[in-house]
C-alpha cells in the first residue's frame, strides 16, 4: 500500500492541478456534482474521459481521480434510465483500469467537497483499488424447482458447489436470497480467468442436472467495496 505521506513533497494541490486543464472540460468551482465512482489517474490533468458518456468527467486528487458530470444540486431521479446510465459509466470505466463504483445517487454539493472526501478517504481508496487491481466482479445465482426450506439436500450442495467456486476467486460475498434461490453470491475473479469461471459454473450445472445456475457480469466491483461521501 502507498503512504500518502511519501507523495506530500512532489504533489501537485487538488485544486491547481484541476484549474490546469481546459475550463470547458473541467467542473466548475460551486457546480454540484454526480459521482460515479473513483479510478486511478492516468495524466496529471482533469478532463473529459474520451469515449465515455459526453458529460462524464474527472477530478484528480494525487494519484486517483473520480468520475462525476456535472447536475444541479438536488436528488437525481431514480428511475431505469438513470440507473443504467450510471451502470454504463462505471462499465466503460472498468474496461480501461480498476474502478471503485460509488452507489447510485450520490451528488457532491461542489468540487471542494468532492476533493475533502478523496483527502479523508485517501488510505481505504488506494486500499480499495489495489485490492480489485486486475479484477471483476461475476454473480451466480443458484436456484431450485423447490424453496430451500423444503429442499434442505438441494440447499446443502448448492452450498457446496459455492464453496468450490470459491476456491477459483480471490473473494466471494453472499447475496440474500428468498424464495427458490438457494444460493447467490458474488465472486472476485481475475480478469484474464472470468470466461473460465463461467464455463466452470456451466460444467457444474450439468452435473446437477436438480439446480438452475444463473451468472451474469462482469460487472464493476459493486460488492466489494463501499465508498462513504
Amino acid at each position: 500500500m502507498n503512504d500518502p505521506r511519501a507523495h506530500e513533497g512532489s504533489d501537485v494541490d487538488a485544486t491547481s492541478a484541476l484549474d490546469a486543464g481546459d475550463e470547458s472540460d473541467s467542473p466548475r468551482p460551486h457546480q454540484a456534482l454526480y459521482f460515479y465512482g473513483i479510478a486511478r489517474a492516468r495524466s496529471w490533468r482533469g478532463g473529459r474521459i474520451s469515449g465515455a458518456n459526453d458529460g462524464v468527467q474527472r477530478v484528480r486528487y494525487r494519484d486517483i481521480e473520480a468520475l462525476v458530470a456535472p447536475v444541479a444540486y438536488d436528488l437525481p431521479p431514480f428511475d431505469d434510465e438513470h440507473l443504467l446510465a450510471h451502470q454504463r459509466v462505471l462499465e466503460a470505466a472498468m474496461h480501461r483500469g480498476t474502478v471503485l463504483p460509488a452507489p447510485y445517487g450520490i451528488v457532491f454539493r461542489g468540487r471542494r467537497q468532492l476533493i475533502h472526501m478523496m483527502q479523508d478517504q485517501y488510505v481505504s481508496i488506494d486500499e480499495g483499488l489495489s485490492f480489485l487491481d486486475g479484477y471483476w466482479e461475476l454473480r451466480v445465482h443458484i436456484s431450485s424447482p423447490a424453496a430451500a426450506e423444503t429442499a434442505p439436500e438441494l440447499a446443502d450442495a448448492a452450498m457446496q458447489i459455492y464453496s468450490e467456486m470459491r476456491r477459483r476467486a480471490r473473494a466471494a460475498v453472499p447475496i440474500p436470497t428468498e424464495g427458490k434461490r438457494l444460493v447467490s453470491a458474488a465472486f472476485l475473479v481475475e480478469r484474464t480467468a472470468w470466461i473460465e469461471f463461467v464455463e466452470h459454473a456451466d460444467d457444474l450445472g450439468l452435473a446437477h442436472p436438480e439446480l438452475s445456475f444463473d451468472v451474469t457480469g462482469p460487472w464493476p466491483a459493486y460488492d466489494f467495496v463501499h465508498i462513504s461521501p
